[in-house]
């Protein structure tokens, strides 16, 4: 276990990236997105405008990886190809259950 630590602090030192500060973000901005969540549901069952709700969403689950994107260095191209799968596969997952729930949300009212 030792070595796998030792070999991604070199990697995340040699890009420039501090694993800490990915953590720390990702922690700080998991409750926003819960928040906002909750409030696009809300929005969804009062049918108000969602556009800035989903922007802040978007924002807030991607902050963790704009970050290492924003300040990694001479980043392997993998990095990126791993950064937009998780960002589009998660947004997607999250998106659909968003949509579902506006759908049955539309059913129940007609």
């Amino acid at each position: 276990m030792q070595n796998l630590i030792d070999y991604l602090s070199g990697i995340a030192e040699a890009h420039e990236v501090d694993p800490l500060l990915f953590v720390l973000i990702y922690l700080v901005s998991t409750p926003p997105f819960l928040l906002i969540s909750a409030w696009l549901f809300h929005h969804i069952r009062r049918e108000k405008p969602l556009a800035l709700l989903v922007l802040g969403w978007a924002f807030c689950y991607s902050a963790p990886y704009l970050y290492v994107l924003a300040v990694g260095r001479d980043l392997p191209f993998w990095v990126y190809v791993m950064v937009a799968l998780l960002v589009i596969g998660g947004l997607a997952v999250a998106g659909r259950g968003l949509l579902r729930r506006l759908r049955a949300n539309r059913q129940r009212r007609a």
